[in-house]
């Protein structure tokens, strides 16, 4: 255990710096993603108590079992969500930092914000699945979900006479096709 320590505190040593620059930067961001994993855990709570409770009328035990409030499952997803985001922001990061500002691109904080958006549109899509269901009994996939959030970043991109906007349209209808 001591040799890990020893490694793990050498990388710290020479990454810890920078990654604590890039969480201050990106600290709005942070909260942010804080802030829509707690809406996930809110609206993903009343989403399952409302499916128990339909269950609950219709004498289903195995739908009432299925959809039974679980305290530590869900702190412990919602947990998990808050490393993977942290975990993106870093790998965004270290991408940047390898690859994208040797080249003369982006920087790396940029990179690690592009990282850390993706699992915030993840969770965004997420939550409107949730309240959709709650609020509108409409069960929407994520898939769904996830398609009109590229549409929607397709048609900025086109407004703005960009390409990528109609490459990302051709993808979106290249697929439903199939």
């Amino acid at each position: 255990m001591e040799q890990n320590l020893g490694k793990n505190g050498l990388l710290w040593s020479v990454f810890g710096g920078e990654m604590v620059a890039v969480g201050f930067e990106l600290r709005y961001m942070i909260l942010l993603s804080i802030i829509l994993i707690l809406s996930d855990f809110w609206w993903g709570h009343s989403e399952t108590m409302k499916r128990y409770h339909i269950a609950e009328k219709a004498n289903d035990t195995r739908g009432m079992e299925k959809y039974k409030w679980h305290k530590s499952k869900a702190i412990r997803r919602t947990s998990a969500k808050l490393v993977d985001y942290i975990t993106y922001m870093l790998i965004g990061a270290f991408f940047g930092l390898a690859i994208i500002e040797p080249m003369g691109g982006w920087g790396h904080v940029i990179t690690a914000a592009i990282g850390l958006g993706i699992g915030c549109l993840a969770e965004l899509a997420s939550i409107i699945g949730h309240y959709c269901y709650v609020k509108f009994d409409m069960e929407i996939k994520v898939v769904d979900v996830w398609r009109w959030l590229i549409k929607f970043v397709a048609n900025v991109f086109r407004s703005k006479g960009n390409a990528i906007g109609n490459a990302l349209d051709k993808t979106i209808n290249d697929k439903k096709e199939d």
